[in-house]
C-alpha cells in the first residue's frame, strides 16, 4: 500500500500541472477575440469625437472583466504551484515530522520527561518497519497536503489581489488626505488578512489527513489503509473530525499563516526582490531571483510561524492523538499540559519542528516560486 501510495504522488503532481494548463490555455483562447473586438472598437472610437462617454464607460467594464479573470486565473496558478511544491518538500522533510510527533506525544518511561530527539527516532525505528517507518504516514500528508495547501495559497492570492484595493481606499493615504496608513501598512494589513482567510478555509480540509497521519506516526497504526478501514468502521466520519481537532487546527493554523507570510512577503519586498526593482528604475532589463534567496526567505519565516505557534501545536497533536482524554476541550488539554510539565511542556517537540519547519519552508518556497514561475503567476499587491 505505501508503495502504491508513494508513485502516485508524482502523479498526481502531472496531472496537476496539465490541468493548470490546460485551463490558463482555455482562459487566454476565451478571452483572446474579446480583445480583439475591443482593439477594434477602441480604434474606431478614435476616429469619433462624439463617442468619448459610452467609450469610457466601455473601457471601465472591460478593465473590471480583467482584474476579475485575472483574479481568479492567477488563484487557480497558485493553487497548483504551492500544491505541487507541498508535495515536493513533504516527501523531502516527512522524518522530523515523524520524531516530532513521537516527542509530543510520549514520555520517557524511566523519568517521565520528554524524549530526546534520539530517543524518539529510536522510538519509530524500533517498529517493524525500521528506518521506514521516520516515513510513516508520508502517503497521507503528501496526499492530503496538496489539496490543503494548494486550497489555502489560491485562495490567499486570490483574496490579496481583491482585498488590497479595498483596505487602501478606506485605510491608505491619497492626494487629497495625510493621515493614513502607509503602502507599508496597507500590504501588511492585506497578506494578514488575506492569511487568515485562506488558512480558515484550508484548516477544515487539512484534519482528516493530519488525524490519520499522527496516528500513523505515533504506531496506533502500521498502514494508511488499515488507519482508514479502522476508522472508518469504529468512528465513522467523526473519527477523522475529533472534538476539539477543527478549533485547536485553525489555533494554530491562523496565527502560524499570519506570522510566517508577514514574515516572507517583507523579506521578498525588502531584500529578495530589490535587485529586480532596481533594474526596472533604472530601465535595464528584470534580474532573475536567485533560488537560495528564496531558499532563504521561506526558511525564516517558516522558523518565525514556527516557534511562535509551537504551544498551539503542543495541543493540536494531543487532542487529534488522544481527544477523548481532554473530552475534546482545547482549554482542558492546555491546563493539563502545563500541570504535567510547566511552561516548558508547550515548547516540547519544539527543536525538530524547527529543524523540519525551516528547511521545510525553505524547500516548500523554492519550489512554489519555481512552479509559480513556470505556470506563469503574477506577484499581486506588491508595495
Amino acid at each position: 500500500m505505501r508503495n502504491i501510495v508513494y508513485r502516485l504522488i508524482p502523479l498526481l503532481c502531472y496531472l496537476l500541472g496539465i490541468f493548470t494548463n490546460v485551463i490558463v490555455v482555455e482562459s487566454k483562447a476565451s478571452t483572446a477575440p474579446f480583445s480583439r473586438r475591443s482593439s477594434k472598437s477602441l480604434s474606431s472610437q478614435q476616429l469619433i469625437v462624439d463617442a468619448s462617454s459610452s467609450s469610457s464607460s466601455s473601457s471601465s467594464s472591460l478593465s473590471s472583466t480583467s482584474r476579475k479573470q485575472s483574479a481568479t486565473i492567477n488563484g487557480i496558478r497558485n493553487f497548483a504551484s504551492s500544491a505541487m511544491a507541498a508535495a515536493c518538500s513533504k516527501t523531502l522533510l516527512a522524518p522530523f515530522d515523524t520524531i516530532k510527533t513521537i516527542q509530543q506525544q510520549s514520555l520517557n518511561a524511566a523519568s517521565g520527561k520528554a524524549l530526546t530527539l534520539k530517543q524518539a527516532a529510536n522510538v519509530a525505528t524500533s517498529r517493524p518497519g525500521g528506518v521506514l517507518e521516520l516515513y510513516a504516514g508520508l502517503g497521507v500528508s503528501a496526499i492530503g497536503a496538496m489539496p490543503s495547501v494548494g486550497l489555502y495559497f489560491g485562495v490567499y492570492s486570490y483574496a490579496k489581489e481583491k482585498i488590497g484595493p479595498f483596505v487602501q481606499n478606506r485605510l491608505g493615504k491619497d492626494e487629497d488626505c495625510v493621515d493614513g496608513l502607509s503602502k507599508a501598512g496597507v500590504r501588511s494589513i492585506t497578506v494578514a488578512t488575506s492569511a487568515a482567510i485562506g488558512n480558515t478555509i484550508a484548516s477544515f480540509s487539512r484534519v482528516p489527513y493530519e488525524v490519520v497521519k499522527q496516528k500513523l506516526q505515533t504506531g496506533e497504526y502500521s498502514s494508511t489503509f488499515g488507519a482508514l478501514k479502522h476508522m472508518c468502521a469504529n468512528g465513522g466520519l467523526r473519527s477523522f473530525f475529533p472534538m476539539g481537532g477543527v478549533a485547536i487546527q485553525m489555533y494554530r493554523d491562523i496565527p502560524y499563516a499570519i506570522v510566517t507570510l508577514l514574515t516572507y512577503e517583507c523579506l521578498r519586498d525588502h531584500w529578495v526582490n530589490k535587485n529586480e526593482e532596481l533594474s526596472l528604475k533604472d530601465g535595464q532589463e528584470a534580474k532573475k531571483v536567485a533560488p537560495w534567496k528564496d531558499m532563504i526567505a521561506g526558511g525564516v519565516a517558516g522558523g518565525m510561524g514556527s516557534f511562535m505557534t509551537n504551544p498551539m501545536d503542543v495541543i493540536k497533536t494531543r487532542l487529534q492523538v488522544n481527544s477523548e482524554l481532554y473530552s475534546g476541550n482545547v482549554w482542558v488539554c492546555a491546563s493539563r499540559t502545563l500541570e504535567e510539565g510547566g511552561p516548558s511542556a508547550f515548547l516540547r517537540g519544539s527543536v525538530p519542528r524547527l529543524i523540519h519547519k525551516v528547511p521545510a519552508n525553505a524547500c516548500f518556497f523554492v519550489f512554489y516560486e519555481f512552479f509559480r514561475r513556470v505556470l506563469g503567476a503574477e506577484d499581486v499587491g506588491k508595495a
